[in-house]
């Protein structure tokens, strides 16, 4: 008991002085307007963390009524995903204000993962799979678009958990979205517009000591250096504040470039180029369906 006490008060004298660090700065406030936070199809697969987390549990609530009718044991696990993984933007972009308080979150969902407890597991019958996952008789085959196959089996109690949350329809326009959502995402990645923005950034984190042909270079470093660092407690504070230093040169970059307008600009075009009638219909009912279970989980 003592250990794991004396753990949580590490973890928190650790996240204590990477806050300190990142309000350390005595630079003059950035009055410009704030830059867009551009995600794929105008944000519509993206969750705040309270909204993942309120629909997860209830995910869970479906999934043990749903196993527990079929005479199988089943324990909800608790969302251990943190509010940074869940909300940190595709492209890499930055605010001032998480790069000041978080680096990029390296270190910080490094003390995340470490404080939270993994959903218990244990070995399990084929009766108590299939009756989670459901049975190879049921299981069907999704087509994606740009060629791609998924596979789930009607018939367990995770796709009708799904089912029961979000609508008949989840199961499907959850991946197919999703998918959408990656392509688009690539292809701004590809675009020459993307391109020569993305240069003008690396030219501003070169002349600021963190060079990075792009956004995620500059990360890279910070993930290579973690798992020395994670030995020890004083290297894993060194890091944390190198983290901060170069996320905020980061971030200051990106907005003197007008990054994140750029990727916006780009990604307009793309989605007018690329997504068809039948896609922006699928992304609609995805809409729909994630609204009405947010506000069904609310109650």
């Amino acid at each position: 008991m003592l250990s794991r006490y004396h753990g949580r008060l590490t973890c928190l004298a650790l996240i204590t002085a990477l806050a300190t660090v990142g309000c350390s700065s005595s630079e003059e406030p950035d009055r410009k307007p704030a830059a867009p936070d551009v995600r794929p199809l105008s944000g519509a697969t993206a969750f705040s963390h309270v909204d993942s987390v309120r629909l997860h549990n209830r995910e869970e609530r479906a999934v043990t009524a749903c196993m527990t009718a079929r005479g199988q044991q089943y324990t909800a696990q608790p969302a251990i995903a943190s509010a940074r993984g869940e909300e940190t933007n595709p492209y890499g972009l930055l605010t001032p204000q998480r790069a000041a308080a978080d680096g990029y979150g390296i270190v910080g969902e490094y003390l995340h993962l470490r404080s939270t407890p993994l959903p218990t597991g244990k070995p399990r019958t084929k009766a108590w799979q299939q009756a989670l996952t459901g049975t190879a008789e049921q299981r069907v085959t999704l087509h994606l678009p740009g060629g791609t196959n998924v596979q789930y089996s009607t018939d367990g109690c995770i796709a009708q958990a799904n089912a029961e949350v979000y609508g008949p329809d989840w199961n499907t326009l959850e991946p197919i979205t999703m998918k959408l959502a990656n392509s688009v995402l690539a292809t701004v990645e590809e675009e020459p517009a993307y391109r020569k923005a993305l240069q003008r950034w690396s030219a501003c984190m070169r002349k600021s000591g963190h060079p990075a042909v792009d956004l995620q270079a500059a990360r890279a470093p910070f993930n290579a250096r973690l798992p020395t660092a994670a030995k020890d407690e004083e290297e894993l504070r060194a890091l944390g504040r190198d983290e901060i230093e170069a996320a905020n040169a980061d971030a200051r970059c990106q907005r003197e470039i007008g990054l994140a307008e750029a990727v916006a600009g780009v990604q307009q075009k793309v989605e007018r180029k690329v997504l068809t009638a039948d896609n922006r219909e699928t992304i609609a009912r995805y809409r729909q369906a994630k609204e009405r279970a947010l506000n069904e989980a609310a109650e």
